[in-house]
């Protein structure tokens, strides 16, 4: 067994918008304040040198939006991820388990999914961590992720735009 490490970066979507209840629920756009806060978190990924080398991304809208302003025109592979819409850890496992082969991998996708996935990745004695709207958790894992298991993750960082002392 390896005992090399690859980073993963789970980025949960910006604040969507609820004014237009016509709009099904993928195609909702983010609001103001999302707009606002994944601008700060992209300010914050830039300043602490923290681009992946690939980004997989839910196709809903709001996810879409949101990463757009966090790579607008960057350098970094990207690609959508149908089954990200929406996944629970068993499909957000196989995805990762299935994605290119990249040393840092950006996952921006939805709530309960990620929340769930993250505190099983790393299991902690305060107990679960919760995951708002534009929350990034960084992560280093095994390199095999075929192989990951629960607790297999050290947290690096999980930063909230409420924590960001970036003016946008």
């Amino acid at each position: 067994m390896s005992n090399r490490l690859r980073e993963l970066i789970l980025l949960r979507h910006a604040k969507s918008d609820w004014k237009d209840s016509s709009l099904d629920d993928i195609d909702r756009p983010l609001s103001a304040r999302g707009k606002k806060n994944a601008n700060k978190m992209a300010e914050w990924i830039n300043q602490n040198d923290l681009f992946p080398d690939l980004i997989l991304a839910s196709p809903a809208l709001r996810a879409q939006q949101t990463l757009r302003r966090i790579c607008n025109e960057c350098e970094t592979s990207i690609i959508t991820v149908n089954e990200l819409y929406l996944a629970d850890t068993t499909v957000l496992l196989k995805v990762l388990a299935e994605a290119p082969s990249a040393e840092r991998i950006m996952l921006i996708g939805h709530n309960p999914g990620l929340e769930e996935l993250l505190n099983l990745l790393t299991i902690t004695k305060s107990g679960a961590q919760l995951f708002p709207t534009c929350a990034l958790a960084h992560l280093v894992l095994p390199y095999d992720w075929t192989q990951i298991e629960s607790g297999s993750a050290k947290l690096q960082r999980f930063i909230t735009p409420k924590q960001l002392k970036i003016h946008i």
